[in-house]
């Protein structure tokens, strides 16, 4: 598996983003009692459009998309519209404050050096690790200051003391959800691009 660059233009014109999770219910026919199950799965899913563009342009998403190889290969990808964290006061730096290591429960609370007084704010994306080990996650409660910080979906991988935090332009790995990438073009030369992906777990 290679992690191929994505083109960073022109930017997405409409963006699908959504997390997809397995859970189990059970409901008895007699009571109507509700047993649920939840599973480790939480992955992340996208549907991305590109705007009108000349082939110029469009060539470079054709080559990437030739490099990808169908779900063969991987991309870095982020939320298009959340760029940057929610909130007023930011961190200026934000690292891991102690070990999360994965075990029997999820781990949905980490530790983070923030700075005293700076703010996280619910909704704010953070990505640990880089490379293949890309793994996006949203806050979902406010934190000022160091501490705890709960975020979802749960931990994929362990982290440990003093890794760097992506807060801004945090992203995760994705492949495409299918081997059959296609374009279309009109009569003046003009491409039109969509495509869907979803994270590679």
């Amino acid at each position: 598996m290679t992690i191929i660059t994505m083109p960073t233009s022109p930017a997405f014109t409409t963006s699908d983003w959504g997390i997809r999770r397995t859970v189990a219910t059970s409901e008895s026919p007699f009571t109507g009692a509700t047993q649920v199950q939840k599973y480790s799965k939480a992955q992340w899913y996208a549907t991305l459009s590109l705007p009108p563009m000349k082939r110029s342009q469009a060539s470079q998403w054709q080559a990437f998309f030739m490099q990808l190889e169908g779900r063969a290969n991987t991309f870095l990808l982020g939320d298009p519209d959340a760029k940057t964290v929610t909130g007023g006061d930011v961190p200026d730096a934000i690292v891991v404050s102690a070990n999360a290591t994965l075990g029997t429960n999820p781990i949905t609370s980490v530790s983070l050096n923030i700075g005293s007084g700076k703010k996280l704010f619910k909704g704010s994306y953070l990505q640990f690790a880089t490379g293949a080990n890309s793994r996006l996650h949203m806050v979902v409660e406010d934190k000022t200051g160091n501490g705890a910080v709960s975020i979802q979906p749960p931990l994929k991988d362990s982290v440990t003391t003093n890794t760097v935090v992506t807060y801004v332009s945090a992203r995760g790995l994705f492949r495409m959800d299918n081997n059959e990438l296609t374009w279309n073009a009109n009569e003046l030369s003009n491409y039109g691009i969509t495509f869907s992906c979803s994270e590679a777990l």
